[in-house]
């Protein structure tokens, strides 16, 4: 790749597809953050305005990154301070939107020797939530994800009479011709079903247009 100024590559992370972001090491800068960096021990000075992160998806945060160190661009170049496996630092991308972030495809120094960090955080935060986790691969679901948190899924809960309300349920398994996730707020109307609470939900096409649907039994 020929090189070039570092800073044409930024863009917000707001601007950015989570698919195309998570599970990987990036580079953001949020200048903002480096005083709570050292006050966790973080090597930390003056040209450092930013972090080298690992993007993941915490099942109950949303998209968050787990910082490895401090850093900062200068033209071409990304320096990266000391990395800190003392302390973590966890920031999450909902309260990091509009900061602006490199990915990995153009962080020119040798981020290989975090793999076996990354994948050990990664292990962390998908144990035990496979089908979850299998859940982000169904693009059907997209539209339906709530920004900043991938498994978070809004679905309309539909009464025998005709009564109708969106929620959100964080997704949790397959079923037989179904989907699973639990209500993470409580429904305003009655359904007979409850903030906490396991419910089955349907991706169908309604007039041409796809939809989720949990159906009162």
């Amino acid at each position: 790749m020929e090189q070039k100024d570092l800073e044409a590559f930024l863009i917000p992370i707001k601007g950015e597809d989570w698919r195309d972001i998570y599970n990987s090491i990036v580079y953001v800068r949020c200048k903002e953050k480096m005083e709570v960096l050292k006050k966790a021990g973080f090597d930390v000075d003056n040209r450092n305005d930013g972090f080298i992160a690992l993007c993941f998806i915490d099942h109950q945060e949303g998209l968050s990154f787990y910082v490895i160190a401090a850093a900062h661009l200068r033209g071409e170049n990304i320096f990266v301070s000391k990395e800190n496996k003392s302390s973590a630092v966890i920031l999450r991308a909902v309260d990091l939107a509009d900061a602006p972030y490199l990915n990995s495809n153009y962080i020119n120094v040798d981020i290989s020797k975090y793999d076996y960090y990354a994948g050990s955080i990664i292990d962390k935060y998908e144990k035990d939530i496979e089908e979850a986790v299998e859940m982000r691969d169904i693009e059907e679901l997209d539209s339906f994800r709530k920004p900043y948190f991938p498994d978070e899924i809004e679905v309309v809960l539909l009464g025998k009479d005709g009564s109708q309300e969106k929620v959100f349920v964080l997704g949790s398994r397959y079923g037989s011709g179904c989907l699973f996730g639990v209500l993470i707020n409580e429904p305003a109307l009655d359904f007979g079903i409850h903030k906490g609470q396991e419910i089955d939900f349907m991706v169908i096409d309604k007039a041409g247009s796809l939809c989720t649907v949990h159906v009162k039994k």
